[in-house]
């Protein structure tokens, strides 16, 4: 094949692969307030860990600034309107937008709440060109409200890369487009981005530009950073990747998963979700394969106030495969998003239920819509997940889906100077609650030094509440033992008065003394470790009156 016949062949094939990216900026700040009813052209950020997650343009011109700390923005910014984030909140936003998107095109793939792309050649042969579908979609996203940036590009990773900065790269115009762009582009986007570990280190080498990231050999790049480096060497040469909507295989898998009873809950949506996900990937696994892409298709009996339709269906989109909590957690965002929109076309919008008892979700499908041969996919070396865990998640899936949800806990540790609040239990899959996410486990100034207890709470003093348990350290003269206001012992510990038994101490550690919120009564206490012939104890003094903290 001559160079002209061979080039366009290439663009030929980048026609018929034509992808189109919207990409709402500042999506969480958005769907916050539309839901606390916020003008969005004042300046209003979400936090998370006590920083800013995102910010729109208004704080941005304040100098607000993603990743500062919310002290500091405020103090930036004094009429700065915040809150944390809301992942299901933005799901129910995203599926309003994407429900006015499916009015004018086919296919929408979701690839994160803010985020979808879709296949553009139906839609340029549809309305008559690219710039008049992309205008089309434009429009449907601004009639609800909502700031949106288009790109148009061969392939996907450019595409979402172009919407990023609102310009449509022509058809074959990947090799000249994404070279251009900084290497840091790579991870701007985390659901397909390439590991931050390795945009940091081309940086630390002085790798400046994906042409730069290009000009390295390929050899070496999988030498040096392995088989997915290699991947995001092939998207900054331009090379092309996955399609929008591969054709499904000749048998494919699928899922229904039908209700005995209407799913009317967000509750009961968690707990459905997991039994569908088990479904789906014992069958992946006896397939050997995994997913890529999932379409979620849900069945609806409508109240008779309702007036939509009964079938609708979503597509996610993810950089790995899928695993079981994912694709839960998945399927879970889009029950509820239906259930409130359900709830709000029939008039009910401040029930949990529906008053037709028949009202509701009654059949669940899963189908993925690309999956690869299970492996093809490498994961890191060092870091990943191993078969025990993966295991684990399995099995503490299956249970859910069997229990309930909320029969399965997992340990979540968080940071403090107590003791006994360090560790707390959530049900497996769901995320820590704000507070614990507030609390790092590290840099806790006047902390308990390692080793830990290992018995904390009512383990560790079963006659607590009884009158006979009381705790009393004793001197050399058999006189109290307390804590001074300084921080100090008043006397060596000697013995160890604990209801009818004394016990002498044989070694003692401390005192460690505790002030925080010096403006709230009862929070200054101090902690004291001992050592006795039946066992090590960590004892806390609090106006001088001692307590079991803990057992060692």
């Amino acid at each position: 094949m001559t160079g002209r016949g061979k080039a366009s062949a290439e663009a030929s094939a980048a026609a018929a692969e034509r992808v189109t990216v919207l990409w709402f900026p500042d999506f969480p700040v958005y769907a916050v307030g539309l839901a606390r009813g916020w003008d969005m052209l004042r300046p209003a950020a979400t936090i998370a860990e006590y920083r800013v997650q995102a910010c729109n343009a208004a704080a941005r011109a304040q100098g607000v600034r993603q990743g500062m700390k919310q002290r500091h923005a405020l103090a930036t910014c004094p009429e700065l309107r915040h809150a944390h984030a809301d992942p299901v909140q933005e799901a129910t936003i995203h599926e309003d937008i994407v429900a006015a998107l499916m009015e004018v095109a086919a296919g929408v793939e979701t690839l994160r709440p803010g985020l979808v792309a879709l296949p553009t050649r139906p839609l340029a042969n549809y309305y008559g060109g690219e710039a008049a579908a992309v205008e089309l979609l434009l429009d449907s996203a601004a009639r609800l409200g909502v700031e949106c940036l288009a790109g148009t590009a061969d392939d996907l990773m450019p595409a979402v890369w172009a919407a990023r900065r609102g310009v449509h790269v022509p058809t074959g115009g990947n090799s000249s487009f994404v070279p251009t762009l900084p290497i840091g582009f790579l991870a701007v986007e985390a659901v397909l981005s390439a590991p931050a570990e390795l945009v940091s280190t081309l940086q630390e080498l002085g790798v400046r530009t994906l042409r730069d990231f290009a000009a390295l050999g390929r050899k070496h790049v999988a030498g040096r950073f392995g088989a997915e480096a290699v991947y995001w060497h092939r998207v900054a040469c331009g090379e092309p990747g996955r399609e929008v909507s591969p054709q499904c295989p000749i048998q494919p898998v699928e899922v229904l998963h039908q209700v005995g009873e209407p799913i009317r809950s967000t509750e009961t949506a968690a707990f459905v979700a997991r039994q569908a996900a088990a479904r789906l990937h014992g069958e992946l696994f006896r397939r050997g394969e995994a997913c890529l892409r999932l379409t979620v298709r849900v069945h609806l009996n409508p109240p008779a106030e309702y007036t939509g339709p009964t079938m609708v269906e979503r597509a996610w989109r993810c950089r790995e495969p899928l695993t079981e909590e994912d694709t839960a957690q998945r399927v879970r965002w889009q029950l509820d998003g239906w259930i409130t929109r359900l709830r709000a076309k029939a008039g009910e919008p401040e029930q949990d239920g529906f008053e037709d008892s028949a009202a509701g979700v009654v059949a669940i499908e899963l189908l993925p819509v690309e999956t690869v041969p299970a492996g093809t996919i490498a994961e890191p070396l060092w870091g990943g997940a191993d078969e025990g865990l993966r295991a684990a998640r399995a099995a503490a899936g299956r249970a859910q889906a069997l229990i309930g949800m909320a029969a399965v806990q997992q340990v979540v540790h968080r940071g403090g100077r107590a003791i006994g609040g360090r560790v707390l239990t959530l049900p497996y899959g769901e995320e820590a609650p704000e507070e614990v996410d507030a609390l790092p486990t590290t840099q806790w100034w006047g902390e308990l030094p390692a080793p830990l207890p290992a018995t904390v709470g009512e383990a560790a003093n079963p006659s607590a509440g009884h009158p006979a348990a009381s705790i009393t350290v004793l001197g050399d003269h058999e006189q109290p033992v307390h804590v001074t206001g300084r921080g100090l012992m008043s006397a060596s510990p000697q013995r160890l008065r604990w209801g009818n038994r004394t016990l002498p101490i044989r070694g003692w550690a401390g005192p460690w003394p505790v002030d925080e919120q010096w403006w709230a009564e009862g929070k200054r206490y101090a902690r004291l470790q001992v050592a006795t012939d039946e066992g090590a104890y960590l004892l806390v003094c609090k106006g001088q009156k001692w307590r079991i903290e803990a057992t060692y």
